[in-house]
């Protein structure tokens, strides 16, 4: 087993942390049923390893039948010890869900369209319980690769703009999915607290610096996060799961 990581590594203040624990403190404190949506990386691996011991939580992951995030999943879950399930979808699952939350997907560009198309099939077929999500960690920790290019000043800018734009848009339209498909998500990640505690952290400390969410990973294994999972590469939903590539096919 690695070594723990040294907390100062993180380069994150206390402060930090705690808000963190704020955070997810409602559902790693609860007792009914929740259920992760998994990819098997750092954001939903993150989530699951702080609620690894409270009862009646479990994993799901959606994807085509050989899909990357389903492999993933599975070695992530038996790494954190919850229990996981996968469901391969078929081109008949995709038609039908695209049809029952048509009215949130018109108008969208093919990026956006086939995250949300990947999203509403993870939220579909999710077993029973609350939903949570690792939603937040890119545009607060710098994880998307349009970030790698740019200094400090600029990632700042990208990273408000990124940020403004999940919960002024993409956020609320994920909970009228959700509410579409007659589920609840959440995001605790996307706590006030939380988000005013990780955007104060210097941008200096939250950039990629060679690897996505440098800061992020470090603070999963600060916080006893295997390695394979708090390390695992980035994977966007869409092509995690296979979505993207039956949709370009116009399947």
């Amino acid at each position: 087993m690695p070594p723990p990581v040294d907390p100062a590594a993180t380069a994150a203040p206390a402060s930090f942390e705690a808000a963190f624990d704020r955070a997810v403190a409602p559902w790693r404190d609860g007792e009914g049923p929740v259920c992760i949506l998994f990819s098997g990386g750092v954001d939903s691996g993150l989530l699951a390893w702080e609620l690894r011991h409270r009862p009646a939580t479990r994993l799901f992951t959606v994807g085509r039948p050989g899909s990357a995030d389903l492999g993933a999943a599975a070695l992530s879950s038996a790494e954190i010890g919850l229990p996981w399930t996968g469901r391969e979808v078929r081109p008949a699952d995709l038609e039908a869900i695209r049809s029952r939350v048509s009215g949130e997907l018109d108008g969208l560009a093919p990026t956006a369209f086939s995250v949300f198309v990947a999203l509403a099939l993870a939220i579909e077929f999710a077993p029973e319980g609350e939903l949570l999500c690792g939603q937040g960690a890119d545009e607060l920790f710098l994880g998307y690769a349009h970030f790698a290019p740019l200094n400090a000043a600029d990632a700042a800018v990208r990273a408000r703009e990124d940020l403004a734009r999940l919960l002024g848009v993409d956020w609320p339209r994920t909970q009228r999915v959700a509410d579409l498909l007659g589920r609840t998500i959440r995001a605790p990640f996307l706590d006030d607290g939380f988000v005013a505690a990780a955007s104060a952290v210097p941008i200096a400390d939250r950039m990629p610096a060679g690897s996505p969410k440098k800061l992020w990973r470090a603070f999963a294994r600060h916080r006893g996060v295997p390695a394979v999972v708090a390390e695992r590469p980035k994977r966007a939903l869409q092509y995690g799961t296979g979505i993207d590539r039956w949709l370009r096919r116009g399947r």
